[in-house]
């Protein structure tokens, strides 16, 4: 199958498009020119890569035309750790993914999987549900993922392309910015630093990256429609989050200091996602929590 990635150079998209190539199907990827592709490097040759600017169809709409993918999965959008909350660019990435969904759509793409977020959501309910969980996103970021998720369904229900929307919860794994929470964690102990996190007793729903890959390519290939959320069910404290990840670097938490960095205000105490629908595609998480952490640490380790 001829599947489109865009985002393919970012975290998510990096591991999504080395299993699509393991499944054996032929992936093209747009890709903003300049953009560093330093995370397929073991995979580049094989990807039809074609340089252009999601917001200017005329930039790549004769590709996709040639190409006409049968599948697409729209990952790509503002992501700079820190930044990405408030930053304008958000707007820019609602525009850019309704011109792709109209470019999808001229070329008889059928298929589209775009990539939300779990801030769509209001996060005060904990347990967060499909179609039944207000959104009520607080942050620019999750204001304009959901306008996209709004805008690209109602398209879609013109031009006759079935979409789904995925809200990812917390994706982790070897390759992840290292300004988050797990690598800034583990890289501090692994210099033989202290760790510096906030009081920890927030629980969170982590998902492997390899594991969100996967989950997205179940969506795919399944009748779901709509938003489907892409976490595990299961909800883990920071703090037992740091402490495995100090096992991991053969540290302890008396080398971790809880409580040095203050939590946001209205932090929730829990975010966790409902996954019946998910789970009816037949996925299930294939790692536990422990073992990707100690695959993260050992990412980490080769490059400290």
């Amino acid at each position: 199958m001829a599947v489109l990635v865009t985002g393919i150079a970012g975290f998510i998209g990096s591991h999504l498009g080395r299993q699509l190539l393991s499944d054996g199907h032929e992936v093209c990827a747009i890709v903003r020119p300049g953009t560093s592709l330093s995370r397929i490097d073991d995979y580049r040759d094989r990807v039809r890569v074609i340089e252009a600017d999601l917001a200017r169809p005329d930039s790549y709409a004769g590709a996709l035309a040639e190409i006409r993918p049968e599948l697409c999965f729209h990952v790509a959008w503002y992501a700079v750790h820190g930044r990405f909350w408030s930053a304008p660019e958000n707007l820019d990435c609602v525009t850019m993914s309704i011109a792709l969904m109209q470019t999808l759509s001229d070329a008889g793409c059928p298929r589209l999987v775009g990539v939300g977020t779990c801030a769509e959501y209001d996060w005060q309910h904990g347990l967060l549900q499909e179609n039944v969980t207000p959104c009520e996103p607080t942050s620019l970021y999750g204001s304009a993922k959901h306008a996209t998720h709004l805008l690209l369904e109602a398209c879609g229900r013109e031009s006759g392309v079935s979409t789904a929307w995925a809200r990812l919860f917390f994706p982790y794994g070897p390759g992840e910015a290292e300004t988050r929470l797990i690598p800034q964690t583990a890289l501090a102990l692994l210099r033989g630093e202290r760790a510096r996190c906030s009081h920890g007793r927030q629980r969170r729903d982590f998902i492997h990256v390899d594991d969100c890959a996967a989950a997205l390519r179940a969506v795919a290939v399944s009748d779901l429609q709509g938003p489907v959320n892409i976490g595990t069910g299961e909800s883990v404290a920071i703090a037992s989050i740091v402490k495995l990840i100090a096992r991991a670097c053969g540290r302890s938490m008396e080398d971790v200091d809880l409580g040095a960095i203050p939590a946001p205000e209205g932090d929730p105490e829990e975010i966790v996602a409902h996954t019946d629908k998910l789970f009816a595609s037949g996925w299930r998480p294939s790692r536990a929590l422990e073992d990707g952490l100690a695959e993260s640490v050992e990412w980490w380790r080769k490059r400290v």
